[in-house]
């Protein structure tokens, strides 16, 4: 049989159940968002052994549940930690911390209601009380989001996702049944009809197996509900492909139409037509996705490592000793990446104390704060909020060693006076954290009069010091330039966002690609031109 030959009229004919939509969102301003730093996912590790340990307890009073619950607890197993680089490298993996982030979310409070039936015990009160610290549904939504960068960005099938593979790589991580329909959801609700399609697809392959009964009797994710989503995914899909019809003015129309596949007497249909479907090999399904989707952005290009090479310069690399005397005796390693604008990498400038003086800080002290993306600037100058992605602190002053150590090392790479602006910016990227396309210079020419004042005007160069490697993803990419830079802890990339002149350069427009296994850990600083009055070298 041809899988595909499940055409439009009989998809029309399939339409079926309610509008997915996820619960109204509360505003969650004042709650905390895990995921946006690996490092603050660690806690949500921490909250589930909490639950963990209560829930073994529990399974002693409940003999009766055992056999359920006992499925679930054999779910969620793994090795125990033992110090914060092993916590911290387990929550780089998405395929740990976005299912942990879902199933906290989502699942758990299920769980909750599930066991407090017929019993009451100190271990449940207990329980809630750690579960009034679980991730808001603001959260599942920013973990959402990361996945599906990490699908898109690097062009991941469900199915490898659901196996355990990220970018070829195998993991004994993977995604089960109900993160599936998360994700499924998450696209629907987007009106991205065919990226849903195949997260419904997986999740109903996944959704027979052992823990089944799970879904099911726990979380009433029943299967009868997925085949719904499903179909009425697939006639969205079908009909938005329909480049005849003129889908963006009939939404609610194609919405109308999608209902009528609720009615109770399609549902064996739509059962039996989609059963025969999962017979096919995914491959089949992969292969029609691929024929439809649209082509990889410039920028996907370059976080794929799909640029081409480019030729290497005459001068590639050389040791830098004549910003400071001291440099004569311990030069520092510089290579050459581009000349105008000029980026250059250095080697082996960040060192590991440093970094763990920082980081201990702001974990610690818990200072580290949502760092987002933005689009565009309001009227006021002020950047407009898209996407929350990181989490970041900002080391102000000279009391710290760590802080003054540090800036004279840029002072030494840049030639650059660092004196009226010692701000550093550590920051920790989150479940598929990433920075899109954007230049570190502000135009002052279109902002606000005295604009920066404060801090000696625009952004003439850039440092960013990469504190640790990451695995796979995270790459700086220079979109315009097709360059791309990998994470290699304890280098650090220099580059100019103002020509000559003092003008923007347009070329320095840069991203950070998303990423996909580790904790990307930056210091990052911004060097204003003012105070460089006189020593603003010319790279002629």
């Amino acid at each position: 049989m041809k899988w595909f030959s499940f055409q439009l009229p009989f998809l029309l004919f399939l339409y079926f159940s309610q509008v997915i939509c996820f619960e109204k969102l509360e505003n969650h301003e004042d709650s905390i968002i895990y995921s946006t730093s690996v490092m603050s996912m660690v806690k949500i590790l921490e909250l589930e052994e909490s639950l963990k340990t209560n829930l073994e307890v529990y399974v002693n009073e409940m003999q009766h549940k055992l056999d359920l619950i006992k499925v679930f607890q054999e779910s969620i197993k793994r090795d125990k930690f033992k110090t914060l680089e092993e916590k911290e490298e387990y929550m780089g993996n998405p395929l740990n911390s976005y299912p942990m982030l879902r199933r906290l979310n989502q699942d758990w409070p299920k769980w909750l209601r599930y066991l407090k039936l017929g019993i009451s015990s100190k271990n449940i009160k207990e329980m809630e009380s750690l579960l009034q610290s679980s991730p808001s549904n603001e959260d599942l939504q920013v973990a959402l989001k990361g996945m599906s960068r990490i699908e898109q960005f690097y062009n991941q099938h469900a199915e490898d996702l659901t196996k355990g593979f990220l970018l070829g790589k195998k993991f004994d991580s993977q995604l089960n049944s109900p993160d599936c329909v998360a994700l499924g959801d998450f696209y629907y609700n987007q009106t991205q009809y065919s990226d849903s399609t195949h997260w419904y697809r997986m999740a109903l392959r996944l959704h027979k197996f052992t823990e089944g009964k799970i879904y099911e009797k726990v979380l009433h994710l029943k299967r009868k509900r997925i085949y719904k989503k499903y179909a009425k995914a697939m006639v969205q899909e079908t009909l938005k492909l329909d480049k005849k019809k003129a889908i963006a003015k009939n939404i609610p129309e194609l919405e109308a139409m999608a209902k009528q596949v609720a009615r109770e007497d399609n549902y064996q249909n739509i059962k039996r037509t989609i059963d025969e479907l999962l017979t096919g090999k995914e491959r089949i399904f992969q292969e029609e996705a691929a024929r439809n989707k649209r082509k990889p952005s410039n920028l996907e290009l370059g976080c794929r490592g799909k640029w081409p090479k480019k030729p290497s310069p005459t001068l590639t690399c050389r040791y830098v000793r004549e910003t400071h005397d001291f440099l004569k005796l311990a030069p520092l390693k510089m290579e050459f990446l581009n000349m105008q604008p000029l980026i250059v990498l250095y080697h082996d400038v960040l060192y590991e104390g440093e970094f763990k003086s920082m980081r201990d800080i702001a974990i610690f002290n818990a200072t580290m704060g949502d760092g987002w993306t933005y689009v565009d600037f309001d009227k006021k100058g002020k950047p407009k909020r898209q996407d929350r992605v990181v989490k970041m602190i900002t080391f102000q002053g000279t009391t710290a060693e760590f802080t003054l150590r540090i800036n004279r090392r840029i002072a030494d790479m840049t030639g650059l006076e660092m004196n009226e602006n010692m701000a550093l910016h550590l920051t920790n990227y989150g479940l598929g954290g990433h920075f899109g396309k954007h230049v570190d210079y502000v135009e002052l020419a279109k902002r606000p009069p005295n604009f920066f004042g404060d801090l000696g005007g625009d952004r003439i160069a850039t440092a960013l010091l990469y504190a640790s490697d990451v695995p796979l993803g995270g790459t700086t990419v220079f979109t315009k330039l097709k360059l791309s830079i990998e994470p290699k802890k304890g280098s650090a990339l220099i580059w100019f966002n103002l020509n000559n002149a003092g003008d923007p350069d347009p070329m320095s427009e840069h991203s950070a690609c998303p990423v996909v296994l580790g904790s990307r850990w930056t210091i990052s600083k911004w060097i204003h031109e003012r105070q460089q009055l006189f020593k603003k070298p010319c790279f002629a």
